[in-house]
């Protein structure tokens, strides 16, 4: 079992880190650093750092068969307790976006309980040179263009949004040691 490092400083890094996630979940297409030096095998910094901060043993994590190895899993155990789980049931999703991760095979919540929605963590080549996306709606005062470089199966997604508000599933992008979100709240507009 080869277990590979986390936070310095668990609980000042943990606080750190969930602060800038927070400012990139409630100022959407704002892309924020998180403070990990290296991710866990072929995960990113900020991927790792997303796991750190908010999985638990009481939110499960579904990973993709492209990330899915025994070194991650043994880590997520390790470090944060998190059980892996079908993908239904996640809270936590995490893709790679050469997997094509179809944001509608998550669940969306319902109504009644929008919070049993999946927040599906994709990792991207980059978080710039793609097809530019305007976003607008709670969080900014004017909209905003980003252009990360995601799969078509998470564009189709964006275009349609099938689920109303305020189901649906929260999108976080990451590359490298950098993350920006797309909240469910979020109008997109692919340019």
């Amino acid at each position: 079992m080869t277990l590979l490092a986390s936070f310095n400083h668990p609980v000042a890094d943990a606080q750190r880190a969930f602060r800038r996630i927070l400012k990139a979940m409630s100022e959407p297409g704002v892309m924020v650093s998180l403070p990990l030096q290296q991710g866990w095998g072929a995960l990113s910094p900020a991927a790792t750092a997303l796991l750190l901060t908010l999985v638990d043993q009481e939110s499960p994590v579904w990973l993709d068969a492209q990330i899915d190895n025994e070194q991650l899993r043994n880590n997520l155990r390790f470090h944060t307790g998190a059980p892996i789980t079908s993908q239904q049931d996640a809270p936590f999703a995490l893709s790679h976006a050469t997997a094509q991760p179809d944001p509608t095979q998550f669940a969306a919540g319902d109504n009644m309980s929008p919070e049993k929605s999946t927040t599906l963590i994709i990792e991207v080549p980059s978080l710039n040179g793609g097809l530019t996306l305007r976003l607008s709606g709670p969080g900014l005062r004017e909209t905003r263009a980003i252009a990360p470089q995601l799969p078509e199966s998470v564009l189709e997604y964006l275009r349609t949004r099938p689920h109303p508000f305020p189901q649906g599933v929260d999108l976080i992008f990451t590359c490298g040691e950098a993350m920006m979100a797309v909240p469910r709240t979020t109008v997109v507009e692919v340019c």
